[in-house]
């Protein structure tokens, strides 16, 4: 189940979801409308969140020698239309090798949870998040 399927959910327990995406805050915002998540997205062309936050990097060869986690991955964005996009892949800002990251920030900006995976396919998936949330806020 996907991240924007998932919005209600994180809404009722207080959670706004954001995205920061590597693009200038035009490029965040046609990204995140396009996967239904355009409340929240951040531009961030330099990358300067993904250092300060610790984010890896990969390489070429796991992007094309994918895991069969990051194959099953992708097999379901591309099922509900959130594949991998080519325009996007090759703007300017764009740095096809960094890993996704994830966070739980309070309002306080107080670290609550942080993950940095290892590998693209390494963030939980939506449902994860949720339990991760309810655990850390006590709900």
């Amino acid at each position: 189940m996907q991240l924007r399927e998932k919005l209600p959910q994180f809404e009722a327990l207080g959670v706004r979801v954001v995205c920061v995406v590597q693009g200038t805050a035009e490029e965040a915002q046609q990204f995140c409308a396009r996967h239904g998540l355009a409340q929240g997205c951040i531009g961030d062309p330099r990358k300067e969140s993904y250092r300060a936050m610790g984010f890896g990097r990969t390489s070429w060869k796991e992007i094309v020698f994918a895991s069969d986690e990051l194959k099953q991955r992708r097999a379901e964005a591309n099922e509900i239309g959130c594949g991998v996009s080519l325009k996007g892949t090759f703007q300017k800002h764009s740095d096809v090798l960094q890993l996704p990251g994830g966070a739980l920030v309070d309002r306080g900006g107080r670290i609550l949870w942080l993950s940095r995976p290892q590998d693209l396919a390494g963030l939980p998936r939506a449902d994860e998040l949720l339990r991760i949330v309810k655990e850390k806020l006590g709900k």
